[in-house]
């Protein structure tokens, strides 16, 4: 009997040893991507983002909170390190049977390409959404907010 047990194992072992190396190229296959776009700063509108990832798509970012023409008049007279919590809101969706954890960034940037503020979180694009949300704050200076031009979004997609 004591025989037997050793010869089970090693059969046991052989098999899964068989069965990770057949699951080896599936393993390969499923890597994330990191995907990058510059786009205009959106300001009244919602302005297209379009990055995808498999079925799952980005769609387009607009801001919410913004600095009103009275704010930036404070901020100029009164604060001119103020800041506001800009919240940008990125509509998305997934036409793929599984969810999508995605890693977000954007960054607010003026004409000569200098950095005036960042932002961003991990979240993830959820199943079978025609369109859903991702939100986070950005923190910026309120008098720069009139001379940013462009905003650059990057999207890890992990696995």
């Amino acid at each position: 009997m004591a025989s037997a047990r050793p010869l089970a194992f090693r059969a046991l072992a052989a098999s899964a040893a068989a069965l990770l190396l057949s699951a080896a190229p599936l393993l390969a296959q499923a890597k994330g991507a990191f995907l990058e776009k510059t786009i205009e700063v959106p300001r009244a509108t919602r302005i297209p983002v379009d990055i995808s990832f498999e079925k799952a798509t980005l769609l387009t970012v607009e801001s919410v909170n913004e600095p009103r023409e009275i704010d930036l008049k404070d901020a100029r007279e009164s604060d001119p390190k103020d800041s506001t919590f800009v919240l940008l809101r990125f509509y998305y969706a997934n036409a793929d049977y599984v969810s999508h954890k995605v890693k977000l960034r954007a960054i607010l940037m003026d004409e000569t390409g200098g950095v005036l503020a960042e932002g961003g979180r991990t979240g993830t694009l959820d199943a079978q959404q025609t369109e859903d949300t991702i939100t986070f704050p950005m923190k910026v200076r309120t008098l720069d907010w009139p001379n940013a031009t462009r905003l650059k979004v990057t999207a890890t997609f992990l696995r």
